[in-house]
């Protein structure tokens, strides 16, 4: 799809959306669903002082402290991690790699 000056955006499949977020079931599975492209943000901890990756793995002593998920909350959260990990149309590190991946993003939309 090329862009246009004239584009029509009555035609949802010529609109490039592009969510971005640090929850790989609730962000990432979420738009993806709904139609977005979606960008992972797994923000280095110890840069931005994240807990976004530690939500939903392993076991529950492995939570963040303010986590109030249970055995079978975390498990069902396991599972959306897992099936949203292939939704993703990019993931970022750190917040100075966003505008590279969108400019990214946006080009293969409208150059398909």
């Amino acid at each position: 799809r090329k862009m246009t000056q004239k584009q029509n955006y009555d035609n949802v499949d010529d609109i490039c959306w592009i969510h971005v977020g640090d929850d790989l079931a609730n962000d990432v599975g979420g738009s993806h669903v709904c139609g977005a492209m979606a960008v992972w943000a797994d923000l280095d901890e110890g840069v931005y002082r994240q807990t976004a990756s530690k939500r939903g793995t392993s076991s529950l002593k492995h939570q963040p402290s303010w986590s109030t998920l249970s055995s079978e909350e975390l498990k069902k959260r396991q599972k959306l991690n897992e099936k949203a990990k292939s939704c993703i149309s990019a993931k970022i590190r750190n917040l100075i790699e966003l505008p590279a991946i969108v400019a990214n993003l946006v080009n293969s939309f409208y150059t398909k």
